[in-house]
């Protein structure tokens, strides 16, 4: 088949969305379709210091995955009110260039957020005869109030009008969260073509990162229990509650706590650091994807984590590459969210309440005392991944979901409609 995917975030960028797709599309690309990705050319905020300042080209084929970038004025600056408006003009520039590939496409999967994308499926749908999936990633506007980012009650109501429909009208619809599903269907009234596809993780991949791991050498902390939070810096986070922890913690001389990433709140993080005197933590900035990996493999522990406030279903996309490396996970997040179930329906992590300090303080102790049950949670949470995250059953999931919305055979034959 020819598919086309729309992902706003592309590598080079650093995070979850330019991976999870890239991975994605090399599995299609495996399986004998041709991928067309339109995207987003790289935002500087999104990449590591060394890719910044470098001309990419708007159109390039990567491991036969054919790249089609599209550049705007307000791509290159990193302001909260920008960033919104450009969600709203996403559409408009990718459909643009859309036109200009000027290519038939059997069916289109659409990443969303930014949920105005939705316009952009349906307009594929009714100018090109095309059928569209929206895969969605986060539960918004949801995310954005509860984080406390978007408060404009003219914006809120204008995106709950655009949620309505686009929980209604797709072909089909593909969640990253089961909790996300039940919310999907009670808001949106649908009852069919709509399902909980996890994140997909490359494990031959995996098994090539899991052998790099010097990053405890390298910073001279060896002898040291290293606990980290490596991800977006937002407010969505509740990042504050590491800071918190890691203070309360200073007289545990072995044990070290390290915040890796970029995002909104990183400043604030780094001014707490030095004002409050929290030297057992270090902040690093975003790391290529290489050191990533090194970085969490080296880790003892590694914290997953979200703002108390946060209500929406949602699945951090750090979870899936945690629990493939076998890693032992500390989620501080509220109780009903669907990582906290993961983690305890499957038992291969512990679970904290967002603001409890003494009870992150203990499931640190706890974990550090008790190898055992950190082996324990590493071959459960490898398990989990093999059975619902693994990048091949995934690929065959999405393939028997576009032979179904296209009515087409897997020889590229279509059937009698």
């Amino acid at each position: 088949m020819r598919l086309l995917l729309i992902v706003p975030h592309w590598p080079p960028e650093i995070g979850s969305a330019a991976h999870i797709y890239y991975d994605l599309a090399r599995g299609f690309v495996k399986r004998g379709h041709e991928v067309h990705i339109i995207t987003s050319y790289p935002r500087g905020y999104n990449l590591h210091k060394k890719d910044r300042g470098k001309a990419y080209p708007m159109y390039e084929v990567m491991d036969n995955i054919k790249v089609h970038r599209c550049t705007y004025p307000l791509s290159k600056r990193d302001l909260i009110f920008l960033r919104g408006v450009e969600h709203f003009i996403l559409p408009y520039i990718y459909y643009k260039k859309l036109k200009k590939i000027n290519i038939k496409f059997d069916v289109c999967l659409i990443y969303v957020p930014p949920l105005p994308l939705y316009y952009l499926g349906e307009k594929i749908k009714k100018k090109m005869g095309v059928p569209y999936v929206l895969n969605f990633q986060d539960i918004h506007p949801d995310e954005l109030i509860d984080g406390g980012v978007l408060k404009n009650r003219l914006i809120i109501k204008i995106l709950r009008r655009i949620e309505k429909s686009a929980y209604k009208n797709p072909d089909y619809i593909t969640v990253m969260s089961p909790g996300g599903v039940e919310l999907i269907k009670k808001r949106g009234k649908r009852n069919n073509n709509i399902e909980c596809i996890y994140n997909s993780v490359n494990l031959d991949e995996i098994d090539k990162f899991k052998r790099v791991k010097n990053f405890k050498k390298r910073e001279n902390i060896k002898d040291k229990f290293l606990v980290t939070y490596a991800g977006i810096l937002s407010p969505f986070q509740g990042l504050d509650d590491i800071l918190d922890v890691a203070k309360m913690m200073k007289e545990y001389r072995d044990i070290v706590f390290y915040i890796v990433g970029d995002g909104m709140i990183k400043k604030h993080l780094e001014r707490r650091k030095e004002r409050e005197k929290i030297d057992n933590l270090k902040i690093l900035p975003l790391q290529p994807r290489e050191e990533y990996f090194n970085i969490i493999n080296s880790s003892d522990i590694n914290i997953v984590s979200l703002d108390r406030r946060m209500t929406a279903p949602c699945i951090p996309g750090k979870l899936s590459n945690l629990l493939s490396l076998g890693k032992t996970i500390i989620a501080n997040v509220p109780e009903d969210n669907d990582t906290a179930k993961i983690l305890k329906e499957n038992n291969c992590g512990l679970v904290v309440t967002p603001g409890d300090l003494q009870e992150f303080k203990n499931a640190i102790i706890k974990l550090k005392d008790d190898e055992g049950l950190r082996m324990t949670f590493s071959e459960n949470g490898k398990k989990f991944v093999e059975e619902n995250m693994n990048l091949d059953k995934i690929v065959t999931r999405y393939e028997e979901i576009f032979v179904m919305i296209t009515n087409k055979n897997g020889d590229g034959s279509f059937n009698n409609r």
